[in-house]
């Protein structure tokens, strides 16, 4: 029994490490999803897919095409959406939250409010001149969905206020692919629900919208440092930004160390330079230019976050550990991947407790199911520790979460080999049972 138990741990631990290797480190960047591996990547914010505009009249024959109207960006057809919000321990919001579409400034446009059990429903766009307020921008913003040049002063052409009209080329389906729709309620922090790729036709339901409280947050997402930088280390920052947009590397890099030679306590700038040099895959430079960030600011978090995927990329388990530990002590709720990698950095360092207890986290704070690999690794703990039955439970979690994962047949042979052991045990005698 104890060479069968033994064999069967191996193989356990051969799965995680192909669970590991098969995990890309992307599900690591903020609002990142680890999924079964099957969903293809969407356009991210702002990208919309551009699309033909309509066929020039020959130019021997006359235009019928009225001349006032030739250039009027066409209202976007209706798209109905609902959904919910919840508190991040899995209640409903304590009051009704405002549900904001975000588009391409960071500026929410109101569109409806939840109901008592936090539901929500809506048309897009339709809703934002009534519900305009001081704390919105009721005239738009030059270059977003409803702004000047979209149907003017927040409304478009059929009056809608804040919906994006069919200029630029755009079609009308994909005007709101670089949007989001996010809660809002004071004291409360909000999970983000992309529009990407979302069509007339599909199903309204976007999916479940996370509030966590802000009290006791002790990490920044934005640093203290920046308002005290000076106007040249402003400007050099913000050429930076404008470069990475336009992939210009060597431009921003060359931008951001102005900003940091003007400003040493800039920890924004300093960040940026690391993913700079990181992409370059100068990784001591990287790793100098975020510890530079920390150094400016110790509760801005993002640099703690860089600096643990650089550690999980090294296998690195100690430092991962180290990074993971401070990130989630500075925020325990807008990272929960780092639970994740947190745990599976104990679980290589045999400290099987320590991992059980970060991997339950990355599980319980994984409400939307966007990374089914925090089962996948709980039970693969859980094996390690020789609990087989919650083993059995977390691995079938992780199968009817990614029903299409590709290694799905894998995680069911391994099923079959727990539900075996299990039998084994509750079927022997209890001093056999006693000594497994």
């Amino acid at each position: 029994m104890r060479i069968l138990q033994a064999r069967f741990v191996g193989q356990a631990t051969m799965l995680v490490a192909v669970m590991f290797f098969g995990v890309s480190l992307g599900i690591a960047q903020k609002g990142g999803s680890a999924g079964g591996g099957t969903a293809p990547p969407s356009p991210g914010k702002g990208t919309p897919t551009p699309t033909p505009g309509p066929t020039g009249t020959p130019s021997s024959l006359p235009s019928t095409q009225n001349p006032n109207t030739t250039n009027t960006p066409q209202p976007p057809r209706p798209i109905w959406i609902s959904g919910k919000v919840m508190m991040y321990d899995g209640g409903p919001p304590p009051e009704s939250a405002t549900i904001e579409l975000v588009c391409s400034t960071n500026s929410g446009k109101p569109q409806g409010y939840t109901d008592s059990r936090g539901g929500f429903s809506f048309n897009l766009g339709q809703n934002n001149f009534m519900f305009a307020d001081a704390s919105t921008n009721t005239f738009g913003d030059i270059g977003e969905p409803g702004g000047f040049g979209q149907g003017g002063f927040g409304m478009n052409s059929s009056g809608n206020g804040g919906a994006p009209g069919g200029a630029n080329g755009m079609n009308q389906e994909s005007a709101y692919w670089g949007c989001e729709i996010r809660a809002r309620l004071p004291g409360y922090r909000s999970d983000t629900l992309s529009l990407s790729g979302r069509r007339m036709l599909d199903n309204p339901d976007i999916g479940v919208i996370l509030l966590y409280p802000i009290a006791g947050i002790q990490g920044l997402t934005a640093s203290a440092t920046s308002g005290q930088a000076p106007k040249d280390a402003r400007k050099a920052y913000e050429k930076g930004l404008n470069a990475t947009k336009k992939s210009k590397p060597d431009q921003a890099e060359q931008e951001f160390r102005k900003a940091v030679q003007i400003y040493p306590k800039y920890a924004e700038a300093w960040l940026e330079l690391g993913k700079i040099l990181e992409k370059k895959e100068h990784y001591p430079e990287a790793r100098e230019a975020y510890a530079s960030a920390l150094a400016a600011d110790s509760k801005f978090v993002y640099p703690y976050q860089q600096l643990y995927q650089m550690a999980v990329r090294e296998q690195n388990w100690k430092d991962v550990v180290d990074k993971t530990d401070q990130l989630l002590h500075l925020d325990p709720y807008e990272f929960p991947v780092a639970y994740y990698f947190n745990a599976l950095a104990h679980l290589q360092m045999k400290e099987y407790d320590a991992a059980e207890k970060s991997a339950q986290r990355a599980v319980d704070a994984d409400r939307k199911q966007s990374n089914p690999k925090t089962h996948y690794l709980l039970g693969a703990i859980q094996i390690q520790k020789q609990d087989w039955t919650k083993a059995a439970e977390n691995f079938r979690a992780y199968l009817k979460a990614a029903p299409n994962a590709t290694d799905k047949s894998q995680v069911e042979k391994t099923l079959g080999q727990l539900d075996q052991q299990i039998s084994r045990v509750q079927t022997a005698s209890p001093d056999s049972a006693a000594q497994q």
